[in-house]
């Protein structure tokens, strides 16, 4: 059965650009006649907070995206994570790692293995990551066709857990896809990059394999894509047909003049009836609001 989710970060309320993701991958699914998941990954203590979720759960509400099953946060599935990094640890697949920030910044983002044959004091402040095969170079997007990536960012030995102790990313976002039987990912075009990092992580731990689509990322009038780093702003919940409407456009939908100003709950319904892979821009969509 198709499997889809949505997976926020709740460091803020959703803009244009997070609902548009939402939409996408909710009219995916059901037009699929699967089931949507919820998962909010709250993982970074400073950035996430309790209100912040809440806020997502309420804006979804309005905008009559309705999830299937409990909201799973993934702050409660940490030890999990750690299991999967003891077993990698087991296998030699993970090493400890000093290296700042800065130094990786300095080579130009991407990590050059220096500490994948260094012996560290217990003292030290370390990261883990995983020793990356890198085998896996390139994917298929069902919306975009065939993608490669550099072999020097596929095979990235990327971080597990940070040296605070937080579990990274792609760890539990490839954790929590394979538990929760996910088919199918859909998600925003900035993504992209770490597609292949995850596949070589997948690969390794004998996960299934899901289907990718990429969404086209929504940008400002400033051409700055909608984030909360750039400080977008909340989606309008006061007129939210006007909003809903906006983000389906960005996805290739364009309503009929009697549903402009329906209730979201209606112009979801007929999106899901007019939802095509092929109708969605493969170009980013610049919107003010």
């Amino acid at each position: 059965m198709y499997t889809g989710r949505f997976a926020p970060t709740p460091s803020g309320p959703l803009h244009l650009g997070s609902l548009s993701t939402a939409i996408g991958s909710f009219l995916r699914a059901r037009s699929q006649k699967g089931k949507w998941l919820l998962r909010i990954e709250d993982l970074d203590r400073q950035r996430c907070s309790r209100e912040a979720s809440d806020s997502i759960l309420k804006t979804l509400e309005i905008y009559g995206l309705e999830y299937d099953g409990c909201v799973i946060y993934q702050s409660r599935q940490v030890e999990k994570y750690r299991e999967i990094i003891r077993s990698l640890q087991f296998r030699n697949l993970v090493y400890k790692c000093s290296c700042s920030r800065k130094r990786i910044k300095a080579l130009g983002g991407i990590y050059d293995g220096r500490c994948r044959n260094t012996v560290h004091q217990e003292n030290q402040n370390f990261s883990v990551r995983f020793r990356n095969p890198g085998t896996v170079l390139s994917f298929d997007d069902i919306a975009r066709g065939h993608i490669e990536t550099p072999a020097a960012e596929s095979g990235e030995d990327f971080v597990l857990l940070r040296s605070d102790g937080t579990v990274a990313y792609n760890l539990a976002v490839v954790a929590d896809d394979e538990t929760e039987g996910v088919t199918e990912i859909v998600r925003g075009a900035d993504l992209i990059p770490v597609t292949t990092r995850q596949l070589n992580l997948i690969s390794v731990l004998g996960y299934r394999t899901p289907v990718y689509m990429h969404l086209p990322l929504i940008l400002s009038g400033t051409d700055l894509k909608y984030s909360k780093q750039n400080h977008a702003k909340p989606v309008n919940e006061s007129d939210p047909s006007l909003m809903c409407a906006t983000a389906m456009k960005c996805l290739g939908l364009i309503l009929p003049p009697d549903l402009c100003c329906a209730p979201p709950r209606e112009q979801l319904s007929w999106g899901i009836k007019n939802f095509r892979i092929d109708g969605i821009p493969r170009n980013n969509q610049t919107v003010s609001y």
